[in-house]
């Protein structure tokens, strides 16, 4: 994945295909781990008519410089860029507008209230929005132990302890080389990525893990039709959204 590919990598990339000719589109987030997962040039290359790139992250970041020295290398003009943008501004869509696509993945399950986030998220859809999570399967089974998981679940990372803690953390670290720890501490001193900040929530630990179901179903609830999806080794759940 990363810039300028000139061939579909995944079924987000088939989407967007599919979707954004003609269309404008906004990626919010894409310029985290590198633009690893960056969609504006795919998306200029299938034809959007208008492609932007947002993040909470301020101009001078590296990551920023990394986008910038990365799409003029390969090529990639015309995407506008608005930098300190955080999906729970109330000021959102004012800030950036509404857009026709909106891609934003790699995000909620950092957020600490995923509803509200989503809600001011989709005031800046006009119709279509590709967003994503992090899942459980509904049963872990591994040398630290069994775990099932009802289709209702949604989980909050910071209270996983015992056995759970054990199961799933072993999940983690078997399948995909991460460290629970880092990722969701059991204690503020000394966390890489703590839950509070002076004295406000951080956007770094994970906070919330659901089953594919109940993430899908609080989509439903908040008035978004889940069109399509895909699920990346019972990890990363992506859905196409229509707003409804």
């Amino acid at each position: 994945m990363g810039i300028g590919r000139d061939g579909a990598q995944d079924q987000v990339d088939e989407w967007l295909a599919r979707i954004a000719p003609g269309q404008s589109v906004v990626d919010i987030g894409g310029i985290g781990e590198f633009s690893t997962n960056e969609r504006c040039s795919w998306a200029r290359r299938n034809g959007a008519t208008r492609v932007a790139m947002a993040d909470l992250e301020p101009f001078a970041h590296p990551l920023w410089q990394h986008w910038r020295t990365e799409t003029a290398r390969l090529g990639v003009t015309g995407v506008e860029e608005f930098e300190q943008v955080n999906l729970d501004d109330p000021a959102l869509p004012e800030l950036i507008g509404q857009w026709d696509v909106v891609h934003s993945t790699g995000i909620l399950y950092h957020v600490p209230n995923p509803v509200h986030t989503l809600l001011n998220l989709r005031r800046t859809v006009k119709r279509w929005l590709i967003v994503n999570t992090v899942v459980l399967p509904p049963v872990i089974e591994n040398r630290a132990g069994r775990l099932r998981l009802p289709d209702c679940a949604v989980a909050l990372f910071a209270a996983l302890r015992g056995q759970e803690r054990a199961v799933i953390g072993e999940h983690y670290r078997a399948r995909f080389g991460m460290d629970i720890e880092a990722l969701a501490p059991t204690r503020q001193e000394g966390a890489v990525m703590p839950y509070m900040r002076e004295g406000a929530p951080s956007y770094y630990p994970y906070w919330w893990i659901f089953t594919a179901h109940a993430f899908e179903a609080l989509l439903e609830t908040l008035e978004m039709k889940v069109r399509e999806r895909w699920t990346w080794e019972e990890h990363a759940h992506f859905v196409l959204l229509e707003k409804a």
